[in-house]
């Protein structure tokens, strides 16, 4: 089986808004599987505006990578979040699957050195990061 992403729809997080016509793109586009790989305020954001254009319900399957707390949707909204799977990392080591310690702890040294600014520190490094860091 062959996968391929096709479109890419870019969202300006300054913006919190797209740069494309969104509910065009979504509407011609031949598959209707959406991934939406963003923050939780983006990922809030990107919901609303596909429920303003009704894009969210039987025609489209959304995967998204972030949990969006339901609490900010009205009970009208709430009824039409169908079609939605949220799926998230999980750190191995809380699932009781080894971490190659020793070769992430270099990892951590090389970033520290080379982008010493953009290093959070090795307790707050998201699973995404550390996904990242497992799959290259």
């Amino acid at each position: 089986m062959n996968i391929k992403t096709l479109e890419k729809i870019k969202f300006d997080i300054k913006q919190q808004n797209f740069q494309i016509d969104f509910k065009n793109t979504l509407l011609d586009s031949s598959s209707r599987i959406v991934i939406v790989w963003a923050n939780e305020k983006s990922t809030t954001t990107i919901l609303e505006k596909a429920l303003e254009d009704n894009l969210i319900g039987l025609y489209f399957v959304w995967i998204l990578t972030t949990t969006v707390a339901l609490d900010y949707f009205n009970q009208r909204q709430k009824k039409e979040l169908i079609g939605i799977l949220t799926v998230e990392p999980v750190k191995g080591d809380f699932v009781d699957v080894p971490i190659n310690t020793t070769l992430l702890n270099e990892a951590y040294k090389i970033w520290k050195y080379y982008e010493p600014d953009t290093f959070p520190g090795e307790a707050n490094v998201s699973s995404y990061g550390l996904f990242t860091f497992d799959a290259t």
